[in-house]
C-alpha cells in the first residue's frame, strides 16, 4: 500500500472516530505495523499544522481538532448553534431524561420508539445533560440533568419538578374515530344496565 493511501486511510479514520486513537489502534486496524503507521501519522500532522482542522498529538494519541487559531470563529458559531431553540424531538428527550434519570439511551428510545442520538448529542453540547458511569454496564453510559438545566427552569433542585402524573392528567390526547366508537359503546351499555336495572 502506498504511504499517501495509507495516510488517507488514517485521515479518514481520524475523522469517524469519536475518541483518540493511539499507534495500535491504527495496526490492529490496518495489520501493518508501528514502523509503517508512525511515518505516515507524522507526515499527517506536518501537512494539516496549518489547516482549519489538524492532528493533535497528545502523548502518542492522535485526534483531529480545530486549529486554535480560529478559535474565536469557532466558540461563536457554536454559541450560536447553542442558542437555537430547542426541537420538539429534543424537549422530549430532555423530559424523559429529567422524570426517569439516571437512564441509559437504550431506555429512552425504548420509551420513544426512534433513534435518540442527535437529541442526546444536542442536549450535551447544550449542557443540559450529562454522562454518568452506568454501575451495571461499564461499557455504556446513564444520562442526567444538570445544574444548567435547573439554572435553565429557574429550580433549585429536580425534585422541583412539577409531578408527573400531574402534568399527564392536563394533557387531553386526540381521540381517534376506533376511540370513540369504544367511548360510545361503553356509554350505551351503561344505559343499557341502567333500564335493565329500572
Amino acid at each position: 500500500m502506498p504511504e499517501s493511501s495509507l495516510k488517507s486511510i488514517i485521515e479518514s479514520l481520524l475523522f469517524v472516530s469519536g475518541k483518540p486513537l493511539k499507534v495500535k489502534d491504527f495496526c490492529k486496524l490496518l495489520e501493518k505495523t508501528p514502523e509503517e503507521i508512525k511515518p505516515a501519522l507524522e507526515e499527517l500532522v506536518n501537512d494539516r499544522q496549518n489547516s482549519g482542522v489538524i492532528v493533535l498529538d497528545n502523548n502518542g494519541e492522535y485526534q483531529l481538532a480545530t486549529n486554535s487559531a480560529n478559535s474565536t470563529f469557532v466558540k461563536n458559531f457554536l454559541n450560536a448553534e447553542l442558542r437555537e431553540k430547542l426541537t420538539d424531538a429534543t424537549v422530549e428527550v430532555l423530559g424523559i431524561v429529567a422524570y426517569r434519570q439516571p437512564i441509559s439511551k437504550a431506555e429512552i428510545e425504548a420509551i420513544r420508539g426512534v433513534n435518540s442520538q442527535y437529541s442526546l448529542r444536542h442536549l450535551l453540547m447544550r449542557g443540559l445533560i450529562e454522562k454518568t458511569a452506568n454501575p451495571s454496564d461499564a461499557r455504556s453510559f446513564l444520562y442526567q440533568t444538570t445544574t444548567e438545566f435547573l439554572q435553565h427552569l429557574g429550580l433549585t433542585s429536580v425534585k422541583d419538578l412539577p409531578e408527573f402524573e400531574k402534568l399527564v392528567e392536563k394533557i387531553k390526547l386526540p381521540e381517534t374515530a376506533q376511540m370513540e366508537a369504544e367511548k360510545t359503546a361503553v356509554q350505551t351499555n351503561a344505559s343499557d344496565q341502567s333500564d335493565l336495572s329500572d
